[in-house]
C-alpha cells in the first residue's frame, strides 16, 4: 500500500510539471525584418557582369547614432550609406564616396524599402541624387520565390524597381529574405546587365 501511494504521488508531481511545461508560452519569433541593421553585422557579395567579369564586396553596419545606421560597402571603391528604420520603412538618407570626395544627401530622404515586405505593395520616390540629378523610381513587390545563391537557399520577396535617373531608365530587381536581408539583385540598363549574390554573412548558421 505504501509503495502504491508513493508511485501515485510521483505520477501526480510529473503530471503537474508536464501541465506547467505545456502552458509555457512558446518562444516568440522576432518580428519580420527584411533589412536587418545591427552594428558589426556584415554581408559578403559577389557581382558578375554580363560578360562574366566578377568582383566582390562586403557590406558592414559600422555604427548607429540616434536611430541612423552607417553602412560601409568595403571594396576597391568604398561607399558609405546612412539608413534609418521608422515604422514600416527603410529610409535612405545620404551616400558618400570617400575616394572621390563626393557625397549626396537625398532630398527628400529616400523611402527605399517597405519593411516588412508583402506581395502587391508599391511605393514611389522622386528627388535629387548625386550632383542634383533628378531621380524618379517606382517599386513593386511580387510574391516570395525560392532563391539559391552561394550563401544558401532562401524564400525571398522579389522587388522590382524602375528608375529614371537623369533621363536614363534602369530596371533593378532585388530579392530580400526575412531576418537576412538582400540575398540577390540584378541591374539592367538595357546595354549592361549585372547580378549580385550573397556569398556569406556574419550571423549565418554554420
Amino acid at each position: 500500500m505504501k509503495y502504491t501511494r508513493t508511485v501515485a504521488a510521483m505520477l501526480a508531481v510529473l503530471c503537474l510539471f508536464g501541465s506547467a511545461w505545456a502552458q509555457r508560452p512558446k518562444d516568440k519569433e522576432p518580428p519580420p525584418d527584411y533589412f536587418p541593421l545591427r552594428v558589426n553585422d556584415w554581408w559578403s557579395y559577389r557581382s558578375t557582369t554580363g560578360d562574366g567579369k566578377q568582383s566582390e564586396f562586403t557590406m558592414k553596419v559600422v555604427s548607429e547614432e540616434k536611430g541612423v545606421f552607417l553602412v560601409e560597402i568595403q571594396s576597391a571603391w568604398p561607399i558609405q550609406e546612412w539608413y534609418s528604420k521608422p515604422a514600416g520603412w527603410v529610409v535612405w538618407h545620404r551616400e558618400s564616396f570617400p575616394k572621390s570626395n563626393q557625397s549626396v544627401a537625398f532630398e527628400p530622404s529616400r523611402q527605399y524599402l517597405k519593411n516588412p515586405l508583402g506581395a502587391g505593395q508599391t511605393w514611389s520616390w522622386k528627388g535629387k541624387g548625386m550632383m542634383g540629378v533628378d531621380v524618379d523610381e517606382t517599386s513593386t513587390v511580387a510574391a516570395a520565390e525560392l532563391v539559391t545563391v552561394p550563401a544558401g537557399k532562401f524564400q525571398a520577396m522579389k522587388v522590382t524597381t524602375r528608375v529614371v535617373q537623369g533621363g536614363t531608365p534602369v530596371t533593378k530587381t532585388y530579392w530580400y529574405a526575412n531576418w537576412v536581408g538582400l540575398v540577390k539583385s540584378m541591374t539592367d540598363t538595357g546595354a549592361v546587365t549585372s547580378t549580385t549574390e550573397l556569398v556569406d554573412y556574419s550571423f549565418r548558421k554554420r
